[in-house]
């Protein structure tokens, strides 16, 4: 009983962790059609996002991360330069993101990019990961490692570990959710007083030994 009681309290947490995960998304693209539709923005600031939103749309950039930053500022009560300066700094960072990654890669995946070049991941380590993902053959599959990725960087996991934690899963072609778990699994250790890059290395080490051995190619006969 006490271990089927301690699984199903597991599983819970998963669960938990994976719909506010979806949630989180869900008010994301909310915020941004809202900010779109009626920016809460004094009509300097909003012609000065808008300038910068069509620039990034003439480069093929998405612009609703931008009004939504634009609005989180407002509701923050920011002032107005720092608005402004936070919606430059992150068109710029989609700007990197995409010569990161090369051409054809989702809005999603470009948003999460940026935002782990914003927690201090460098333009390498993404390229780095993105070819990894290609070899994997799972390269229309980043988003989640990317907002996993700028999540364990925010939370003071060390740049090149929290990169090597996630590489060893894209290469072993997880799934989402493991990710997710990863994330969740780290987060509450972090809580608990362990080394941020101590529990990033034992949680995903604990995760990859939950997945299959990736196939390896057969010998020439």
């Amino acid at each position: 009983m006490m271990r089927t009681s301690t699984w199903l309290r597991v599983r819970g947490r998963v669960a938990i962790a994976l719909a506010a995960i979806a949630v989180a998304s869900i008010a994301s693209v909310a915020r941004a059609q809202t900010a779109a539709s009626s920016p809460r923005l004094p009509a300097a600031v909003e012609a000065a996002v808008n300038r910068v939103a069509d620039s990034a749309r003439a480069r093929g950039l998405p612009t609703e991360p931008l009004f939504a930053k634009a609005a989180e500022g407002a509701l923050k009560g920011a002032d107005p330069t720092r608005i402004v300066d936070a919606v430059r700094g992150l068109a710029r960072e989609l700007d990197v993101a995409r010569q990161s990654l090369g051409n054809g890669v989702s809005s999603a995946e470009l948003v999460a990019a940026a935002s782990s070049l914003h927690a201090g991941v460098t333009p390498s380590q993404l390229t780095h990961l993105a070819r990894v993902a290609d070899e994997r053959g799972t390269s229309d599959r980043l988003v989640m490692p990317f907002v996993v990725l700028a999540d364990l960087v925010a939370r003071h996991v060390t740049a090149d570990i929290a990169v090597s934690s996630i590489e060893t899963l894209v290469a072993r072609g997880a799934p989402d959710a493991q990710f997710a778990s990863l994330r969740a699994a780290i987060e509450r250790d972090i809580a608990s007083g362990e080394r941020p890059d101590a529990a990033a290395q034992v949680r995903s080490a604990a995760v990859l030994r939950t997945l299959e051995p990736r196939s390896m190619p057969r010998p020439p006969t």
